[in-house]
């Protein structure tokens, strides 16, 4: 179910600075019961429960004016995958639309299987062009948020 959240004046500014620390801070407000900024490799927040959530932002349209895309890492998606087993891990995926008079940021969670589903079908994983990363798949906006109308 995707969720939709109202950006504050505060949170449009920091929108300029840094959108995956905002989209940690709103999704950790949103999905509640999560301890943001958690020291970890493979994940961003995580809940007494040991559950972990990954978040993952993309803007509605990039500064050269094409499209938006979630970047997901191989190596981080293998370790969600694997600590999901018993159904404590997912990803949430905020995206922020900016194209709009008031910009709002939309929520959904993914599980990690779904999302490898997903990846799975648009032909896998391939080169990020940065070796200390290793590869990559970039999601566009309509994979993830499949009613999205951009």
């Amino acid at each position: 179910m995707t969720q939709r959240h109202r950006l504050s004046r505060t949170e449009r500014r920091r929108l300029q600075e840094d959108t995956g620390d905002l989209a940690e801070t709103i999704a950790t407000d949103v999905y509640a019961g999560y301890n943001p900024f958690v020291d970890a490799e493979w994940y961003d927040a995580k809940r007494d429960s040991g559950a972990v959530l990954e978040v993952k932002s993309a803007l509605s349209t990039l500064a050269n004016g094409a499209d938006g895309r979630f970047r997901l890492w191989r190596e981080q998606h293998e370790q969600l995958l694997e600590h999901d087993r018993d159904g404590s891990a997912r990803y949430a995926f905020v995206l922020f639309d900016i194209d709009g008079r008031e910009p709002v940021a939309h929520l959904v969670q993914k599980p990690p299987a779904k999302v490898g589903r997903i990846i799975g079908a648009r032909g896998g994983w391939g080169p990020s062009g940065h070796d200390s990363q290793g590869e990559q798949h970039k999601l566009p906006i309509e994979a993830i948020f499949e009613d999205y109308d951009s």
